[in-house]
C-alpha cells in the first residue's frame, strides 16, 4: 500500500515540478531572491556556517545555529508556524510541510524576509532530504494553492544546513539533514509575494527524504530573522566646517589632515600629517590630487589624497604614529578618530590586513604575536579581509573590521572582530567615512568601548573589552598602519587612498559638503 502511495504521490511531484518550470518562464528575470545567507561552495572560505551568515563577507548570526523569527514575531521565539513529525521508516518519500501562516505572515509583514528555517523541536533523531543540488526531481518545492489562479509553484532556490561539527559551509552538497545542532535555511523565488494572502488556501512545502533516517524527528517551520535595520547618520564636529576646511580651528581637534598638495608639498597647519612620528622604513606612498592620472579609476574626495602603495617588495604600504604625548603633552583614555578610505580598481590583496586604529604597546606588546598581559600594551587596530566570494551576494565586496589585542583574546596574538554590517561591506572606487571610538577600560573590569561608524551610521559598538590592569597603560598613538598579511607579501601592485584624517576628543561624523 506504502508503494502505491508513493507512486502516486512521485507522479503529482513529477507534475508540479513541470508546472513549475512554465510558470518560471513567465516570471521575469529579476525574481530571483537576494538571500543576505550564502549557499557556499566547496571553498573552505564561503557560505553560511553555524557562526557566519555569509562566511567571505564576515558577516556573523546574532545567534549560534541562525537567527529566526517564530509565529508570534518573537526572535528565537519558540512558537512554530507549522510543525510536522518524520518517522524513521528508512524509505524515500515525499513529506509536505504546512507553510500557509508563514507565506501569509510574509506578504503581511513589511521589511520581512522571505526565508524559511527549519529546525527539531524534540528528540534526538536525524531527518535527511535531498537539496538543490541532487537534480532530483523532488528537489524542494513551495506550492501555493489560491483561490483565484489555483496551485502556483516557486522553486527553492538556495538551502543549506548549519551545524557546529564544522566550520566550512554545508550548502553544497547533494543533501541536508535536520537535527538538533543541524538547522536548515532555504530560500524561495520571491514572485510568491504577488499573491493576495486573502486569497490563499494552502502552502506546503515539499521536501522529499532519503531512504536512511536516523530516528523520529519533529521538524519546526520558522522564518528567518531579516539583518537588523540601519541606524541613521550621525553628524558631528564636522559639520560646522563644510568639506573640513578650519577644522582645525576647533579646541576639541587634535589632528586635521586635508592632504592638500600646495608648493609642491603638503599644506601642513598645526594640526596636521607634519606630527606624525616613527614611519616604517618601507612607507610606500605619494600624494595625488584631481590631476593625477591612472586607470585605476582615482576620483578625488576634496583636493589632494595620500595613496598608499602596496607591491610585492614589502608588507608595508604606510605605517607611522600620531603620538598623543608629543601632540598634547598627555595620554588620553577615550579618543575619536575619522578618515576617508578608497580602494582602487585593481584592489587585490592574497591575504587579509591591517588598517588604522589606535594603540598603546609602547614597544613592548600588542603586535606581531607579542601577547598581551594588562601590564605591557594592547593594540585596536582596523582590519581589511579578502573580499567576498562571487557565491556571496556581496561579491567583490571588502569586510572591513578590527584586529584587537586585548586580555580575553585567548592567544598571543590578536582577535579578528568583525563589524558585522552590509555597511561594512565596501567596494571598490568609492569614497567612504570611517569613525572610530576607543575608551580603555578601567583596570579590574571588563568595559573597555569600541564603537564604529561607517558614513555616520553607527555599525559596531563593544563595550566589554579589557585592554589593561594599570593605568599606566593609556592611549599612546593613532596607529597610521596599512599593512598586507599576515605572512604573504602582496603578488601584485594596488593601492588604497586616504583623505580628510581626523583625530579628536569628541564625535567627528561625516563630511557636510560645502554645496549643502
Amino acid at each position: 500500500m506504502l508503494s502505491v502511495v508513493n507512486r502516486m504521490f512521485s507522479h503529482f511531484f513529477q507534475l508540479m515540478f513541470r508546472f513549475t518550470i512554465i510558470v518560471l518562464m513567465c516570471l521575469p528575470l529579476n525574481a530571483v531572491t537576494e538571500v543576505y545567507w550564502s549557499q557556499g561552495s566547496a571553498s573552505a572560505r564561503d557560505g553560511a556556517t553555524f557562526v557566519y551568515s555569509d562566511k567571505s563577507a564576515k558577516l556573523l548570526w546574532q545567534h549560534e545555529l541562525g537567527d529566526w523569527v517564530d509565529k508570534n514575531g518573537e526572535r528565537y521565539g519558540n512558537a512554530a508556524f507549522s510543525s510536522l513529525p518524520i518517522q524513521d521508516l528508512d524509505t524515500s518519500r515525499k513529506v509536505a510541510l504546512d507553510m500557509t501562516d508563514l507565506v501569509k505572515y510574509w506578504i503581511n509583514t513589511p521589511n520581512s524576509y522571505h526565508g524559511v528555517y527549519l529546525k527539531e523541536l524534540s528528540g534526538s533523531g536525524t531527518a535527511v532530504f535531498h537539496a538543490t543540488e541532487s537534480g532530483h526531481s523532488g528537489s524542494p518545492l513551495l506550492a501555493v494553492q489560491t483561490s483565484d489562479h489555483g496551485t502556483r509553484t516557486f522553486e527553492v532556490l538556495k538551502d543549506t544546513s548549519l551545524s557546529t561539527t564544522t566550520h566550512y559551509s554545508l550548502g553544497h552538497f547533494p543533501t541536508f539533514k535536520i537535527a538538533a545542532n543541524n538547522p536548515v535555511l532555504l530560500a524561495f523565488n520571491e514572485q510568491f509575494l504577488k499573491l493576495n494572502s486573502t486569497k490563499i488556501i494552502k502552502a506546503e512545502l515539499y521536501l522529499l527524504t532519503t531512504d536512511k533516517q536516523y530516528g523520529n524527528v519533529n521538524i519546526g517551520v520558522y522564518a528567518i530573522a531579516p539583518l537588523a535595520s540601519q541606524n541613521k547618520i550621525e553628524y558631528g564636529l564636522a559639520k560646522d566646517y563644510p568639506d573640513d576646511r578650519n577644522l582645525a580651528d576647533h579646541p576639541d581637534v587634535i589632528v586635521a589632515e586635508r592632504f592638500d598638495i600646495q608648493q609642491g608639498g603638503l599644506f601642513r597647519s598645526n594640526k596636521s600629517l607634519a606630527h606624525l612620528s616613527n614611519t616604517g622604513p618601507n612607507n610606500n606612498y605619494q600624494l595625488v590630487d584631481i590631476d593625477y592620472q591612472h586607470d585605476d579609476h582615482f576620483k578625488p574626495l576634496d583636493g589632494g589624497a595620500l595613496q598608499i602603495i602596496f607591491d610585492p617588495k614589502t608588507h608595508y604600504g604606510f605605517s607611522g604614529h600620531y603620538n598623543f604625548q608629543k601632540l598634547t603633552g598627555k595620554e588620553p583614555e577615550q579618543m575619536y578618530f575619522r578618515y576617508y578610505i578608497r580602494f582602487s580598481n585593481n584592489w587585490h590583496p592574497t591575504e587579509s590586513g591591517k588598517l588604522p586604529g589606535f594603540s598603546g604597546t609602547y614597544n613592548r606588546a600588542g603586535w606581531g604575536g607579542r601577547a598581551v598581559d594588562g601590564y605591557n600594551g594592547w593594540s585596536a587596530r582596523g582590519t581589511y579581509h579578502l573580499q567576498a566570494s562571487p557565491n556571496s551576494k556581496y561579491n567583490g565586496a571588502i569586510p572591513l573590521g578590527n584586529y584587537v589585542y586585548h586580555m580575553d583574546s585567548n592567544s598571543n596574538y590578536g582577535e579578528m572582530v568583525s563589524w558585522n554590517s552590509e555597511l561594512n561591506l565596501l567596494q571598490k572606487n568609492r569614497w567612504y567615512a570611517i569613525e572610530q571610538y576607543l575608551k580603555l577600560n578601567d583596570p579590574g573590569k571588563a568595559n573597555g568601548q569600541l564603537t564604529v561608524w561607517i558614513d555616520g551610521k553607527k555599525i559596531f559598538n563593544r563595550d566589554n573589552f579589557r585592554f589593561r590592569e594599570t593605568k599606566q597603560l593609556k592611549i599612546e598613538s593613532l596607529w597610521l598602519n596599512f599593512y598586507h598579511g599576515g605572512l604573504d607579501k602582496p603578488k601584485s601592485t594596488f593601492y588604497a587612498y586616504i583623505d580628510n584624517l581626523v583625530i579628536a576628543s569628541r564625535y567627528i561624523g561625516p563630511i557636510r559638503p560645502s554645496s549643502q
